[in-house]
């Protein structure tokens, strides 16, 4: 799934992930196979991302007491129907449950679309940053429970 979601990104011509990275593999040699996240309903598969405790490459300045959303993908006929919101809120029982008072990610500055969503989602923009010869906005959300 991550990889269509490569591939339909580089259709439209916003590069935002080596494919080659993204085979199962490769993968598992940056994430643990715990830290990723297939969400389904009614037993299909619609999406899936990655939560990760710290990161070292975009968060290097932080210490690991926050979870990081990576390669959040939907499948193409679930976007529109509130899907993301689901995959979001399965982050933020996962954290609560594992005690983690914020989440981060990082986003393309040339998707302004998926830029609104997370802003949508609560999500604050940290900073903008050039990391990983990528042009990226960085964000943040304290979650509810930590108040």
């Amino acid at each position: 799934m991550i990889v269509e979601a490569a591939r339909n990104l580089d259709k439209l011509g916003m590069h935002m992930w080596d494919i080659k990275k993204l085979k199962p593999d490769v993968l598992l040699k940056e994430y643990k196979i715990e830290d990723m996240k297939l969400c389904y309903e009614n037993n299909e598969l619609i999406g899936v991302y990655i939560l990760q405790y710290g990161d070292k490459l975009f968060w290097s300045d932080d210490n690991s007491d926050f979870a990081v959303i990576h390669k959040l993908a939907l499948l193409p006929e679930h976007k529109g129907k509130g899907y993301g919101r689901k995959l979001m809120a399965t982050a933020d029982d996962i954290c609560k449950s594992n005690n983690i008072h914020s989440i981060r990610l990082n986003c393309g500055t040339f998707r302004p679309n998926l830029r609104k969503f997370y802003e949508s989602c609560g999500f604050k923009a940290v900073d903008r940053v050039f990391i990983d010869n990528r042009d990226q906005m960085r964000y943040r959300r304290e979650l509810l429970w930590r108040m």
